[in-house]
């Protein structure tokens, strides 16, 4: 969670969820269970804006967030609506069959978020005990924190924009990708846009990119509604 810009913005947030005011309030979270801390719905991000403040819950069982808009407006805090954001990872993923993680980190410079060699032993919940196959190495700079593909997909090229010639080289020995995962609310989802300027890098630095959609999550509720069915659908 971000540092909280004034508890405010939670305080107002939270008593609209306890005795919604607005009708989007109940569109949006009326289907939905959240995740809870201490007894309270969890505030996962608060990310301040122009007089207006995102404050970020988790839906359970979604990879999905909802958000409800805070403004402060003559003194006063209101609630301005309410939206589905989805959950986003951009990943820079590089395989091989006949390298170490550790080769592949000294031959790029940098550290991977998480990485392991062909020959490592799997870990014990994935069943009996079975070696990898193939080497893996992943740098994920944002994580599953919230952030749309873009933002994230740019701070990546940023933090391999030095190391794009020594990633390409590897080429010959190495499987490299940029994976985005893009994890929506089913009843609002949007597009992926790629600005041209980053289709160039990816293609300098020899990087495939694949993407995987996803749609889940219950039926908006309108008013005087009974909750409905989960619907779930994946695109790849």
């Amino acid at each position: 969670m971000t540092a909280l810009p004034n508890p405010a913005v939670v305080e107002v947030a939270l008593a609209e969820l306890a005795a919604p005011t607005h009708a989007d309030t109940e569109q949006f979270f009326g289907p939905h269970q959240l995740e809870m801390d201490h007894g309270h719905p969890r505030v996962y991000a608060v990310i301040p804006g122009d007089a207006v403040y995102e404050v970020y819950f988790k839906p359970e069982s979604e990879h999905y967030f909802l958000v409800m808009l805070v403004e402060h407006h003559g003194g006063e805090w209101s609630i301005r609506g309410c939206r589905a954001e989805a959950g986003t990872r951009v990943v820079l993923s590089i395989v091989s069959d006949q390298l170490t993680a550790g080769d592949i980190t000294r031959a790029i410079g940098l550290e991977p978020t998480e990485s392991w060699s062909k020959g490592d032993p799997r870990p014990q919940n994935m069943g009996p005990l079975r070696l990898y196959t193939f080497t893996r190495w992943t740098l994920c700079p944002g994580g599953d924190l919230p952030g749309e593909v873009k933002d994230k997909l740019t701070r990546l090229l940023d933090l391999t924009d030095d190391a794009s010639t020594r990633i390409r080289a590897l080429g010959s020995v190495c499987d490299i990708d940029i994976l985005v995962a893009y994890r929506g609310y089913v009843h609002q989802m949007w597009g992926l846009p790629i600005e041209a300027r980053e289709m160039a890098r990816i293609a300098a630095m020899g990087a495939g990119l694949d993407v995987d959609l996803y749609a889940s999550g219950p039926k908006l509720r309108y008013t005087g509604e009974a909750p409905d069915d989960r619907e779930e659908i994946t695109l790849e």
